[in-house]
Protein backbone atom coordinates (compact mmCIF):
# COMPACT_ATOMS: atom_id res chain seq x y z
CA UNK A 1 0.00 0.00 0.00
CA UNK A 2 2.38 2.28 1.08
CA UNK A 3 4.46 1.43 -2.04
CA UNK A 4 1.96 1.67 -4.13
CA UNK A 5 0.91 5.34 -3.23
CA UNK A 6 4.28 6.56 -3.35
CA UNK A 7 4.29 5.60 -6.86
CA UNK A 8 1.45 7.62 -7.66
CA UNK A 9 2.55 10.50 -5.90
CA UNK A 10 6.35 10.84 -7.91
CA UNK A 11 4.48 11.44 -11.53
CA UNK A 12 2.88 14.72 -9.86
CA UNK A 13 5.93 16.12 -7.70
CA UNK A 14 7.94 15.12 -11.11
CA UNK A 15 5.43 17.51 -13.09
CA UNK A 16 5.19 20.32 -10.86
CA UNK A 17 8.92 20.29 -10.92
CA UNK A 18 9.67 20.20 -14.57
CA UNK A 19 6.74 23.07 -14.77
CA UNK A 20 9.02 25.27 -12.12
CA UNK A 21 12.29 24.54 -14.02
CA UNK A 22 9.87 25.54 -17.71
CA UNK A 23 8.64 28.67 -16.04
CA UNK A 24 12.13 29.93 -14.77
CA UNK A 25 13.79 28.90 -18.15
CA UNK A 26 11.32 29.98 -20.71
CA UNK A 27 8.97 31.95 -18.95
CA UNK A 28 10.17 35.77 -18.69
CA UNK A 29 8.72 37.69 -15.76
CA UNK A 30 9.05 41.46 -15.45
CA UNK A 31 7.52 43.45 -12.20
CA UNK A 32 7.91 47.19 -13.10
CA UNK A 33 6.57 50.09 -11.09
CA UNK A 34 6.44 53.85 -11.78
CA UNK A 35 7.64 55.57 -7.89
CA UNK A 36 10.23 56.49 -5.94
CA UNK A 37 9.40 54.19 -3.71
CA UNK A 38 9.61 50.17 -4.18
CA UNK A 39 10.75 47.99 -1.61
CA UNK A 40 7.72 46.05 -1.04
CA UNK A 41 7.38 45.30 -5.10
CA UNK A 42 11.26 44.56 -5.42
CA UNK A 43 10.44 42.02 -1.97
CA UNK A 44 7.69 40.33 -3.83
CA UNK A 45 9.44 40.22 -7.30
CA UNK A 46 12.22 38.53 -5.39
CA UNK A 47 10.05 35.61 -4.43
CA UNK A 48 8.29 35.16 -7.93
CA UNK A 49 11.77 35.19 -9.74
CA UNK A 50 10.66 38.24 -11.42
CA UNK A 51 13.21 40.92 -13.15
CA UNK A 52 12.39 44.20 -10.89
CA UNK A 53 12.32 47.29 -13.04
CA UNK A 54 11.62 50.82 -11.37
CA UNK A 55 10.68 53.43 -13.62
CA UNK A 56 10.76 56.74 -12.10
CA UNK A 57 11.80 60.15 -13.88
CA UNK A 58 11.46 62.91 -11.59
CA UNK A 59 13.03 65.59 -13.32
CA UNK A 60 13.98 66.80 -16.97
CA UNK A 61 17.83 68.20 -16.34
CA UNK A 62 16.92 71.11 -12.98
CA UNK A 63 13.25 71.08 -14.21
CA UNK A 64 11.13 68.62 -11.94
CA UNK A 65 7.93 66.98 -14.12
CA UNK A 66 5.02 67.55 -13.53
CA UNK A 67 2.94 64.24 -13.31
CA UNK A 68 1.31 64.23 -16.43
CA UNK A 69 4.77 65.17 -18.51
CA UNK A 70 6.57 62.20 -16.25
CA UNK A 71 3.99 59.20 -16.79
CA UNK A 72 4.76 60.15 -20.80
CA UNK A 73 8.05 59.56 -20.52
CA UNK A 74 8.03 56.67 -18.24
CA UNK A 75 5.70 55.25 -20.74
CA UNK A 76 8.13 55.51 -23.40
CA UNK A 77 10.71 53.99 -21.32
CA UNK A 78 8.57 51.01 -20.18
CA UNK A 79 7.67 50.26 -23.91
CA UNK A 80 11.53 50.50 -24.71
CA UNK A 81 12.05 47.51 -21.46
CA UNK A 82 8.85 45.62 -22.82
CA UNK A 83 10.20 45.16 -26.66
CA UNK A 84 13.89 44.70 -25.41
CA UNK A 85 13.36 41.98 -22.98
CA UNK A 86 9.90 40.53 -24.44
CA UNK A 87 8.36 39.19 -21.33
CA UNK A 88 5.96 36.37 -21.04
CA UNK A 89 4.34 37.89 -17.60
CA UNK A 90 3.96 41.37 -16.50
CA UNK A 91 3.38 42.33 -13.20
CA UNK A 92 2.49 45.92 -12.21
CA UNK A 93 2.53 48.12 -9.31
CA UNK A 94 -0.77 49.86 -8.83
CA UNK A 95 -1.15 52.97 -8.77
CA UNK A 96 -0.47 54.52 -10.90
CA UNK A 97 -3.32 52.97 -13.01
CA UNK A 98 -1.85 54.31 -16.52
CA UNK A 99 1.06 51.92 -15.46
CA UNK A 100 -1.61 48.76 -15.51
CA UNK A 101 -3.63 50.10 -18.47
CA UNK A 102 -0.04 50.25 -20.58
CA UNK A 103 1.11 46.89 -19.49
CA UNK A 104 -2.44 46.18 -20.69
CA UNK A 105 -2.03 47.40 -24.19
CA UNK A 106 1.27 45.70 -24.66
CA UNK A 107 -0.23 41.95 -23.17
CA UNK A 108 -3.04 42.64 -25.85
CA UNK A 109 -0.52 42.58 -28.80
CA UNK A 110 2.51 40.38 -27.43
CA UNK A 111 -0.25 38.01 -25.57
CA UNK A 112 1.67 38.06 -22.82
CA UNK A 113 0.05 38.13 -19.17
CA UNK A 114 -0.55 40.41 -16.87
CA UNK A 115 -1.16 40.43 -13.18
CA UNK A 116 -1.52 43.96 -10.92
CA UNK A 117 -0.61 44.52 -7.74
CA UNK A 118 -2.90 47.22 -6.59
CA UNK A 119 -2.23 49.42 -3.14
CA UNK A 120 -4.29 50.55 -0.73
CA UNK A 121 -3.76 53.99 -2.05
CA UNK A 122 -5.48 53.07 -5.73
CA UNK A 123 -8.91 52.09 -3.73
CA UNK A 124 -9.12 55.12 -1.19
CA UNK A 125 -7.03 58.52 -2.76
CA UNK A 126 -9.34 61.15 -4.57
CA UNK A 127 -6.93 60.74 -7.11
CA UNK A 128 -7.28 57.43 -7.63
CA UNK A 129 -11.10 57.24 -7.61
CA UNK A 130 -11.32 59.54 -10.28
CA UNK A 131 -9.75 56.92 -12.82
CA UNK A 132 -11.77 53.78 -11.26
CA UNK A 133 -13.46 53.49 -14.64
CA UNK A 134 -10.23 52.77 -16.13
CA UNK A 135 -8.50 50.27 -12.75
CA UNK A 136 -12.03 48.31 -13.42
CA UNK A 137 -11.61 47.76 -17.31
CA UNK A 138 -7.85 47.23 -17.26
CA UNK A 139 -8.56 44.51 -14.07
CA UNK A 140 -11.37 42.66 -15.42
CA UNK A 141 -9.09 41.75 -18.36
CA UNK A 142 -5.91 40.95 -16.39
CA UNK A 143 -4.77 37.70 -15.28
CA UNK A 144 -4.71 38.40 -12.15
CA UNK A 145 -5.39 40.65 -9.37
CA UNK A 146 -3.76 40.92 -6.16
CA UNK A 147 -4.13 43.40 -3.27
CA UNK A 148 -3.22 43.86 0.68
CA UNK A 149 -5.99 43.34 2.83
CA UNK A 150 -9.38 41.86 2.81
CA UNK A 151 -11.14 45.49 2.52
CA UNK A 152 -9.67 46.30 -0.73
CA UNK A 153 -10.67 42.65 -1.97
CA UNK A 154 -14.34 43.63 -1.00
CA UNK A 155 -13.95 46.38 -3.01
CA UNK A 156 -12.53 44.26 -6.20
CA UNK A 157 -15.15 41.73 -5.65
CA UNK A 158 -18.04 44.43 -6.00
CA UNK A 159 -16.57 45.33 -8.81
CA UNK A 160 -16.86 41.49 -9.84
CA UNK A 161 -12.81 41.11 -10.81
CA UNK A 162 -11.42 37.74 -10.97
CA UNK A 163 -9.04 36.45 -10.41
CA UNK A 164 -8.15 38.23 -7.04
CA UNK A 165 -6.73 36.93 -3.87
CA UNK A 166 -5.33 38.99 -0.83
CA UNK A 167 -1.29 38.79 -0.96
CA UNK A 168 -0.28 39.85 2.79
CA UNK A 169 3.18 39.92 2.73
CA UNK A 170 5.79 38.14 5.16
CA UNK A 171 8.70 39.90 6.64
CA UNK A 172 11.78 40.28 4.96
CA UNK A 173 15.29 39.31 6.83
CA UNK A 174 17.77 41.75 7.31
CA UNK A 175 21.57 41.06 7.82
CA UNK A 176 21.77 42.12 11.16
CA UNK A 177 25.52 42.87 11.54
CA UNK A 178 25.07 45.44 9.00
CA UNK A 179 22.82 47.10 10.77
CA UNK A 180 25.03 47.32 13.82
CA UNK A 181 27.63 49.17 11.70
CA UNK A 182 27.88 53.13 12.02
CA UNK A 183 25.09 55.07 10.30
CA UNK A 184 26.70 57.24 7.25
CA UNK A 185 24.87 60.17 8.86
CA UNK A 186 27.30 60.25 11.90
CA UNK A 187 25.56 63.48 13.41
CA UNK A 188 22.39 61.52 13.13
CA UNK A 189 24.17 58.27 14.71
CA UNK A 190 25.19 60.62 17.65
CA UNK A 191 22.00 61.53 19.09
CA UNK A 192 20.64 57.87 19.32
CA UNK A 193 21.80 57.65 23.02
CA UNK A 194 19.03 55.95 25.09
CA UNK A 195 15.40 56.46 25.58
CA UNK A 196 14.66 56.43 21.89
CA UNK A 197 11.47 55.90 19.70
CA UNK A 198 11.23 56.07 15.97
CA UNK A 199 7.99 57.11 14.05
CA UNK A 200 7.99 55.45 10.28
CA UNK A 201 6.77 58.67 8.42
CA UNK A 202 6.93 60.13 4.68
CA UNK A 203 5.10 63.33 5.17
CA UNK A 204 2.07 61.97 3.14
CA UNK A 205 -1.30 63.36 4.21
CA UNK A 206 -2.23 59.80 6.05
CA UNK A 207 0.80 60.27 8.15
CA UNK A 208 0.06 61.35 11.63
CA UNK A 209 3.12 62.97 12.51
CA UNK A 210 1.48 65.95 14.07
CA UNK A 211 -0.24 63.36 17.01
CA UNK A 212 3.45 62.28 17.55
CA UNK A 213 4.53 65.74 18.15
CA UNK A 214 2.06 66.58 20.67
CA UNK A 215 2.98 62.94 22.36
CA UNK A 216 6.67 63.74 22.65
CA UNK A 217 5.69 66.97 24.77
CA UNK A 218 4.50 64.73 26.98
CA UNK A 219 7.80 62.37 27.44
CA UNK A 220 10.46 64.88 27.95
CA UNK A 221 12.80 61.76 29.02
CA UNK A 222 12.78 60.08 25.04
CA UNK A 223 13.98 61.15 22.00
CA UNK A 224 11.13 61.13 19.14
CA UNK A 225 12.72 60.45 15.59
CA UNK A 226 10.41 61.07 12.87
CA UNK A 227 11.69 60.22 9.38
CA UNK A 228 11.00 62.00 5.99
CA UNK A 229 11.37 64.60 4.23
CA UNK A 230 8.83 67.67 5.34
CA UNK A 231 6.91 69.39 2.91
CA UNK A 232 6.86 73.46 2.56
CA UNK A 233 3.02 73.64 4.31
CA UNK A 234 4.79 71.59 7.09
CA UNK A 235 7.74 73.69 8.48
CA UNK A 236 5.85 76.15 10.51
CA UNK A 237 4.39 73.46 12.60
CA UNK A 238 7.56 71.41 12.80
CA UNK A 239 9.51 74.42 13.94
CA UNK A 240 6.67 74.61 17.10
CA UNK A 241 8.57 70.49 17.99
CA UNK A 242 9.68 70.07 21.30
CA UNK A 243 13.65 69.54 22.01
CA UNK A 244 13.41 65.61 21.94
CA UNK A 245 12.19 65.55 18.38
CA UNK A 246 14.67 64.61 15.91
CA UNK A 247 13.52 65.24 12.05
CA UNK A 248 15.92 63.04 10.33
CA UNK A 249 14.78 64.01 7.18
CA UNK A 250 14.58 61.14 3.99
CA UNK A 251 16.83 58.13 4.66
CA UNK A 252 18.20 55.30 2.42
CA UNK A 253 16.99 52.01 2.87
CA UNK A 254 19.67 50.88 4.85
CA UNK A 255 20.25 54.04 6.75
CA UNK A 256 16.36 54.40 7.77
CA UNK A 257 16.63 50.39 8.86
CA UNK A 258 19.97 51.19 11.28
CA UNK A 259 17.20 53.91 13.16
CA UNK A 260 14.81 51.17 13.58
CA UNK A 261 17.16 49.20 14.93
CA UNK A 262 18.68 51.25 17.64
CA UNK A 263 15.09 52.42 18.89
CA UNK A 264 13.30 51.03 21.42
CA UNK A 265 9.56 51.34 20.05
CA UNK A 266 8.68 51.94 16.30
CA UNK A 267 5.47 53.71 16.43
CA UNK A 268 3.77 53.35 12.67
CA UNK A 269 0.63 55.28 12.01
CA UNK A 270 -1.76 56.15 8.89
CA UNK A 271 -4.62 58.04 9.17
CA UNK A 272 -6.27 56.29 5.67
CA UNK A 273 -8.52 53.80 6.60
CA UNK A 274 -8.33 49.73 5.63
CA UNK A 275 -4.61 50.51 4.87
CA UNK A 276 -1.52 48.04 6.11
CA UNK A 277 1.14 49.17 6.56
CA UNK A 278 4.32 47.50 4.76
CA UNK A 279 6.81 48.92 7.93
CA UNK A 280 4.70 46.88 10.07
CA UNK A 281 6.68 43.94 8.48
CA UNK A 282 10.10 46.34 8.47
CA UNK A 283 9.75 46.28 12.38
CA UNK A 284 8.29 42.38 12.94
CA UNK A 285 11.91 41.65 10.80
CA UNK A 286 13.94 43.47 13.44
CA UNK A 287 11.51 41.93 16.68
CA UNK A 288 10.88 45.37 17.71
CA UNK A 289 7.97 46.56 19.58
CA UNK A 290 5.40 48.75 18.20
CA UNK A 291 1.83 50.56 18.43
CA UNK A 292 -0.38 50.82 15.25
CA UNK A 293 -3.04 53.06 14.50
CA UNK A 294 -6.43 51.56 16.54
CA UNK A 295 -8.09 50.26 12.74
CA UNK A 296 -10.18 47.24 12.02
CA UNK A 297 -7.56 46.20 9.27
CA UNK A 298 -4.80 46.43 11.19
CA UNK A 299 -6.33 44.68 14.40
CA UNK A 300 -7.40 42.02 12.20
CA UNK A 301 -3.52 40.95 10.61
CA UNK A 302 -1.60 42.13 14.01
CA UNK A 303 -3.84 41.68 17.14
CA UNK A 304 -1.79 39.05 18.71
CA UNK A 305 1.56 41.07 18.23
CA UNK A 306 1.07 44.56 18.42
CA UNK A 307 -0.45 47.50 20.61
CA UNK A 308 -2.87 50.17 18.99
CA UNK A 309 -3.82 53.69 19.70
CA UNK A 310 -6.29 56.17 18.24
CA UNK A 311 -4.83 59.64 17.47
CA UNK A 312 -4.42 60.68 21.13
CA UNK A 313 -1.23 61.95 22.36
CA UNK A 314 -2.49 60.30 25.87
CA UNK A 315 -3.53 57.48 24.68
CA UNK A 316 -0.23 57.37 22.66
CA UNK A 317 1.90 58.19 25.53
CA UNK A 318 0.43 54.67 27.53
CA UNK A 319 0.80 52.62 24.70
CA UNK A 320 4.81 53.45 24.15
CA UNK A 321 4.83 52.91 28.02
CA UNK A 322 3.19 49.74 27.86
CA UNK A 323 5.05 48.59 25.00
CA UNK A 324 8.54 49.37 26.54
CA UNK A 325 7.77 47.36 29.63
CA UNK A 326 6.37 44.50 27.22
CA UNK A 327 9.50 44.03 25.18
CA UNK A 328 10.20 40.30 26.29
CA UNK A 329 6.58 39.77 25.79
CA UNK A 330 6.20 41.10 22.25
CA UNK A 331 9.07 40.01 20.90
CA UNK A 332 8.22 36.29 21.84
CA UNK A 333 4.44 37.01 20.37
CA UNK A 334 6.14 38.19 17.12
CA UNK A 335 8.49 34.96 17.11
CA UNK A 336 5.17 32.37 17.33
CA UNK A 337 3.29 35.01 14.96
CA UNK A 338 6.11 34.55 12.18
CA UNK A 339 6.07 30.63 12.31
CA UNK A 340 2.06 30.87 10.96
CA UNK A 341 2.85 33.50 9.11
CA UNK A 342 5.53 31.61 7.19
CA UNK A 343 3.28 29.25 6.34
CA UNK A 344 0.84 31.00 4.89
CA UNK A 345 3.00 33.69 2.91
CA UNK A 346 4.07 30.30 0.93
CA UNK A 347 1.16 29.64 0.55
CA UNK A 348 0.01 32.52 -1.11
CA UNK A 349 2.86 33.00 -3.91
CA UNK A 350 2.36 29.46 -4.62
CA UNK A 351 -1.23 30.73 -5.51
CA UNK A 352 0.10 32.93 -7.42
CA UNK A 353 3.02 31.54 -9.73
CA UNK A 354 0.01 29.19 -10.22
CA UNK A 355 -2.41 31.58 -12.02
CA UNK A 356 0.61 32.79 -14.38
CA UNK A 357 1.93 29.75 -15.55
Amino acid sequence: MIKGSDTREKPNKNIKIIFEIFSIIFMKKIFIVWGREGELSRYLAKFLGADFKKVYIKKWGPIKLPAFFRYILQSLVTLVIFIKQKPNIIIVQNPPIFLAFLAYLYCTISRAKLAIDSHTAVFLDKKWILFHWLFKFVAKRSTLNTCHNFKNLEILEKWKVKPAMVMQFYNPSYDLKRLNEPMVNKDLDEKIIDNNIMMVNRFANDDDWQTVLETAKLMPEYNFFITGQPNRKDKGKIKKASANVIFTGYLKHEEFLKLMWRCQVILAFTLRRDTVLWSIREIMALKKPFVATDSEVLRYYFKDVALFTQSDSTEMKLRIKEALSSEADIKENINKFLVKEEIRWEKEIATFKKFLR
